[in-house]
C-alpha cells in the first residue's frame, strides 16, 4: 500500500528526501506525509508486510501503530532484527502511553501520541526542521504561572500531604490546560476539575513499587501530546518527594510538641493551640474553659516509691485524662506534675449570664472517679489507692481575655482549691476557696 504518490525524480538519481514507513491505518499514513512534507511516505497496512517492506528496502524510519493490536510488538521485535540500524517509532492513543513506553524498552526508538503532530514527527525520527533552526540560547526556565503554582505547593508542607495533593492537583490542571487533575498518593487524593475519563496518567512510584497516579483529563484547547507525558512523568516523581517532606515534617513538628514520658501534648504546642482558640473564640463569640490541675502529694509518691513510680504515676493520669476527654480537647502535660486541659465548646454560641460549661464539668468528675477507681500498680495492696487531684477552670470570656490572663485566674483557682485541703477543683472568680463541689450544690 503506498498513501503518498510516488516521487518524481531523474532517472538513476538519489532522492536527498527521508524515507519513512508506516506500518497502520492508511488514515495514519495520510497524517503522518501531511505533517512531514519533506519525507517520502510508504504504507503497510499489516505487519507481516512492513517486516517484509523493511527488509527489502532502505528506509530512515518505521513507524509501528499501537493500533495493530497484539501484533504490534512482535512487529517492532523483527524490524528491529531484519533493519538493525532502522529508527524505529511507535505510535498511540494517550491511554496507552503506558504500553508505548514498553514497546520502547522491546527496541522501539521513541513514541509519539496520536493524532500525530509535526514537532513530534520531527522529534521522534531525527528530522530537520522545517525552520531554520534560531540562536542558540540557554533553555527556558518554567513560566511564571508554573512557578506560582509549585510554590503554593510547598507552601502547603506543614499543612499535610493532604493539603500539599490538593494543590498539586490544581496546579496541574491549571499548568497543562486540561478539563481536570487528579494526584493520589497512598491514601492521600486531590483532585482538581473533572478527570474523568482519565487521557493521560503516570505511575508514581517508590523504589519499584507503584504507590498512586498522576493523572489529567482531556485537554482544554486540544490533544495532549507525548511532551506533555514526559513533564507529568516529571510530576510524579516530584509528588513523591512532596509527600515524602511533608510527613518527615508533620513527624518533626509531631516530636516537637509531645511530652516524651506521657505523650500528651507538651508546654510549646499547648501556648500556641491555645492562643488560636482563644482568637477564633472571640471572632465567633463561643465560650472556652481552662482546667490546670496536679497530683496531691506527688514528691511523696516519688520520695516513698522512687522516681520509677512517680513516672508510672504520671502516664497512668495522662492516659485515665486522655479517655476522659474528647478529641476536639487540648490535653497537654504543663509541666512536672501538672497538666492542663482547653475544653472548647465551639458548637455553643455565647449566653449572656451562663458561667463554665456543664461537659467540662462532666468530665471532669469523671476524670476524678477513673483515678479514684484505678489500680495503680506501684502502690501494691494500697491501690486503688489515695491518688488525688486539685485544679482549677477558668473560662473565656469571664475569667480573662488572653492566654496570661486564664491561666493565672485557672492557677489562683488551683491554689484556693489546695488551701480547702485537695482533692477539689476551684472555679475561677468565685470566692476564695469555693470548689467545683460547691459550686454545684
Amino acid at each position: 500500500m503506498s498513501t503518498a504518490a510516488p516521487e518524481t525524480r531523474p532517472s538513476g538519481e538519489p532522492s536527498s528526501r527521508a524515507r519513512l514507513l508506516v506500518i497502520g491505518s492508511e488514515e495514519l499514513a495520510r497524517q503522518l506525509a501531511a505533517s512531514a512534507p519533506s519525507c517520502e511516505v510508504r504504507g503497510a497496512a499489516h505487519g507481516l508486510d512492513g517486516v517484509w517492506q523493511s527488509g527489502q528496502e532502505a528506509f530512515d524510519g518505521v513507524f509501528v501503530s499501537l493500533g495493530l493490536g497484539a501484533k504490534a510488538l512482535p512487529t517492532v521485535q523483527s524490524i528491529r532484527e531484519v533493519a538493525p540500524q532502522t529508527r524505529i517509532v511507535v505510535g498511540c492513543e494517550p491511554l496507552d502511553e503506558p504500553l508505548a513506553r514498553h514497546a520502547v524498552e522491546q527496541g522501539a526508538d521513541d513514541y509519539i501520541l496520536e493524532p500525530l503532530q509535526s514537532d513530534d514527527i520531527q522529534r521522534a525520527f531525527a528530522l530537520p526542521s522545517v525552520k531554520p533552526p534560531p540562536p542558540a540560547a540557554p533553555p527556558p526556565g518554567p513560566v511564571a504561572d508554573e512557578v506560582s503554582g509549585l510554590a503554593a505547593a510547598l507552601a502547603a508542607l506543614s499543612s499535610g500531604p493532604e493539603e500539599v495533593v490538593a494543590r498539586l492537583a490544581a496546579h496541574l490542571r491549571e499548568s497543562f490546560a486540561t478539563t481536570g487533575a487528579l494526584v493520589q498518593v497512598d491514601n492521600y487524593v486531590g483532585q482538581s476539575g473533572e478527570a474523568d475519563p482519565v487521557v493521560l496518567e503516570q505511575p508514581v512510584l517508590r523504589a519499584e513499587d507503584s504507590v498512586g497516579r498522576v493523572a489529567l483529563g482531556a485537554g482544554a484547547s486540544g490533544p495532549l501530546t507525548a511532551s506533555v507525558a514526559a513533564r507529568l512523568a516529571e510530576y510524579a516523581d516530584l509528588t513523591r518527594e512532596l509527600v515524602a517532606q511533608s510527613q518527615a515534617l508533620l513527624g518533626w513538628r509531631e516530636l516537637a510538641w509531645t511530652d516524651d514520658l506521657t505523650r500528651l501534648s507538651n508546654r510549646r504546642h499547648f501556648e500556641r493551640r491555645f492562643a488560636e482558640l482563644l482568637r477564633d473564640a472571640s471572632q465567633r463569640r463561643v465560650q472556652l474553659t481552662l482546667f490546670a490541675f496536679d497530683i496531691d502529694n506527688f514528691k511523696s509518691y516519688n520520695d516513698r516509691f522512687g522516681h520509677d513510680a512517680g513516672d508510672s504515676l504520671l502516664r497512668d493520669v495522662a492516659e485515665l485524662l486522655r479517655n476522659t476527654t474528647r478529641d476536639t480537647d487540648v490535653v497537654c502535660r504543663f509541666g512536672g506534675d501538672e497538666f492542663a486541659v482547653i475544653f472548647w465548646e465551639a458548637e455553643k454560641p455565647r449566653v449572656p449570664g451562663s458561667r463554665h460549661p456543664s461537659a467540662a464539668m462532666a468530665m471532669i468528675e469523671r476524670f476524678r472517679a477513673s483515678i479514684a477507681e484505678h489500680p495503680f500498680q506501684f502502690l501494691g495492696p494500697e491501690s486503688p489507692g489515695p491518688v488525688t487531684i486539685s485544679g482549677g477552670l477558668a473560662t473565656f470570656p469571664w475569667d480573662g481575655a488572653d492566654p496570661e490572663q486564664l491561666i493565672r485566674a485557672a492557677d489562683q483557682a488551683l491554689m484556693a482549691a489546695k488551701r480547702t485541703g485537695k482533692n477539689t477543683i476551684g472555679l475561677a472568680g468565685r470566692g476564695a476557696g469555693e470548689s467545683l463541689d460547691q459550686a454545684a450544690s
